[in-house]
């Protein structure tokens, strides 16, 4: 990326806001996440991070968002004592509606290493299991769930049920069963200790979507276990999943003219742009 663009990008991502009254800006969203995203990441020529600012960071100045933040940090598992908090690409709060998007680019995974790749802190019941780094952990899978039974007996099962599945892909896929099984769980004990009462949206908007048979079986089980578990817990907010393409999802919400934060360029531009990215976002 050439030295004057990267300036504005910079210029743009710190750049303040105001929401309910509060000055905010999106520099802190980036350095109180967990994946230096401001580092190499964010300034690759085919860039998720970048291209997830540019569809998303027009919410900044539109008085019809109360909360808009990248790399929400999430609750997650326990492992001894840490606690695994997944980073959610994008958060934010319309009227009564939350809303999660995980924004894919060019990423993908190889679903079949699903149980390998997930922590064994999901789904090891035994009281010794090992820590991602290969060490034994003395901690029980209920204190792992923050002692939410109802959460870990829907976790445990949903994960076994998945792994079936995953045995049978050979291709890698833009969706990532690891990563969004950690998001469903931060997403539930984020509405566990919230509490909201209206609409909860988790939306995996991908570049390089296509169907997928496995992530949409996946998606069938995950939104009929969330809202088990939230009835369980009496959550009376609602829970949509959805997998779709980025300019599928803008499309369908009328956002392709919105323009991206400090900048003249509309959503709809972004996604065509073969200077900003080397394939268009079709």
């Amino acid at each position: 990326m050439n030295k004057d663009l990267k300036i504005d990008y910079l210029r743009r991502i710190f750049y303040p806001f105001k929401k309910d009254g509060k000055l905010d800006s999106f520099v802190f969203h980036y350095l109180q996440g967990s994946g230096n995203e401001l580092k190499e990441k964010f300034w690759s020529p085919r860039s998720s991070s970048r291209l997830c600012f540019d569809l998303y960071s027009w919410m900044g100045s539109d008085d019809g968002y109360s909360v808009i933040q990248f790399e929400k940090k999430l609750p997650g598992i326990k492992s001894g004592a840490r606690q695994i908090s997944p980073n959610m690409d994008v958060y934010f709060e319309s009227g009564n509606e939350i809303v999660f998007i995980e924004s894919k680019y060019t990423e993908t995974a190889l679903n079949k290493n699903y149980l390998k790749d997930l922590p064994e802190a999901y789904w090891n019941t035994d009281q010794v299991y090992l820590s991602v780094s290969g060490k034994k952990v003395n901690y029980s899978i209920g204190e792992r769930y923050h002692n939410k039974k109802k959460v870990m007996d829907e976790f445990v099962s949903f994960i076994n049920s998945i792994s079936a599945l995953a045995e049978k892909e050979e291709s890698p896929s833009w969706f990532d069963a690891k990563q969004e099984t950690c998001h469903l769980l931060g997403i539930v004990l984020y509405a566990l200790e919230k509490k909201p009462t209206g609409h909860i949206y988790f939306n995996n908007v991908a570049a390089n979507y296509d169907d997928n048979q496995f992530a949409t079986q996946f998606s069938i089980l995950a939104e009929e276990m969330v809202r088990r578990i939230l009835s369980a817990y009496s959550i009376s907010a609602s829970f949509d999943y959805q997998l779709c393409s980025v300019r599928d999802y803008f499309g369908s919400l009328l956002l392709l003219d919105k323009k991206a934060y400090q900048s003249d360029k509309t959503v709809r531009e972004i996604i065509s742009d073969r200077k900003l990215y080397k394939e268009p976002v079709l």
